[in-house]
């Protein structure tokens, strides 16, 4: 199929953007998001700075870039490396980042967290866009990967299942499928807390639900299934990349990763070009700023093409 590089770049860029709109309101209640961004309709980008959101994302994309594909030593080698404490990193990564870092395989660090039941929260599928894009064509492989991906840090499978439905609706975004996503969803997804979540959604899409039945129905948090149903609903319910990302963000509580879900599925969607140039304008700059990410979706895109 012909697939063009604006999504790839979409839905890098689009993750970034939505965490940064959502940074400076996280934890807020959908009242004070108001208060911060007011109630017009084109909401202002307040600094343009990313959080651990899109510095994890940044180091799945280079992994797989230097690999042409999943290497778990080095994907947490990248997180490491990438590690800044100022981008707001969640308990469980720093814990299992710290472990690795001093000798601790990838593979058992995440396992010892929250007494050896490892963590659901939603740190593994805030940074899966470059999984969703990369393995787009193969459902399998693509769960196969966003399991072990979420593995490095997030070993409870509630964490990995719903790093695999971010990354699937992604997959499904960057080949055009909005139509048909929901039920594809319920079809792929194992866990039936998922499922069920996919049919509230599903209800809510039918009944034009209002906002507080969304943050009670599908959920605000950082548990991941909590989150991450509430991206794909933002997703669906709204035909544009800001529509759907200034809604997300909107809800109020886990705002940069819940924003960040939403612009990596509306950007692998609509492309790059549909996301607002105010938004990409104020988008930090520097070492790995946007014009990086930006190459990062390019080089995968490549590579893909290649393979």
């Amino acid at each position: 199929m012909g697939l063009d590089v604006d999504k790839f770049t979409g839905a890098l860029i689009g993750s970034a953007v939505g965490d940064a709109l959502g940074a400076p309101v996280e934890g807020y209640s959908r009242g004070k998001v108001r208060s911060v961004y007011g109630e017009g309709e084109e909401w202002a980008m307040k600094s343009g700075r990313y959080t651990d959101d899109t510095q994890m994302m940044i180091g799945v994309a280079e992994s797989l870039i230097e690999n042409r594909g999943f290497n778990g030593a080095d994907m947490a080698l990248k997180f490491i490396q990438n590690y800044d404490e100022r981008r707001g990193y969640g308990p469980g990564s720093k814990e299992a980042l710290r472990r690795i870092s001093e000798g601790e395989s990838w593979e058992e660090a995440s396992k010892k967290l929250f007494g050896g039941n490892g963590s659901y929260g939603n740190g593994a599928a805030m940074r899966i866009a470059p999984v969703g894009i990369f393995y787009y064509d193969d459902a399998e492989v693509l769960r196969a990967i966003a399991y072990k991906s979420s593995h490095i840090t997030h070993s409870h499978v509630l964490g990995k299942e719903g790093a695999a439905l971010q990354a699937y609706s992604i997959a499904l975004a960057v080949r055009g499928q909005k139509e048909d996503m929901l039920s594809r969803l319920k079809e792929f997804v194992k866990s039936e807390a998922y499922k069920e979540k996919i049919t509230k959604a599903e209800q809510l899409l039918d009944k034009g639900a209002n906002e507080g039945d969304i943050i009670r129905e599908l959920g605000t948090g950082e548990a991941a299934f909590n989150s991450v149903p509430t991206a794909i609903y933002s997703f669906i319910r709204f035909n544009s990349f800001k529509d759907a990302v200034t809604y997300a963000v909107s809800l109020g509580g886990d705002t940069d990763t819940i924003g960040a879900m939403t612009g990596a599925i509306s950007g692998a969607f609509y492309g790059e070009g549909a996301i607002p140039k105010g938004w990409i304008g104020k988008l930090e700059e520097g070492e790995k700023g946007k014009s990086y990410i930006k190459r990062l979706g390019e080089v995968l895109y490549r590579i893909k093409m290649q393979l």
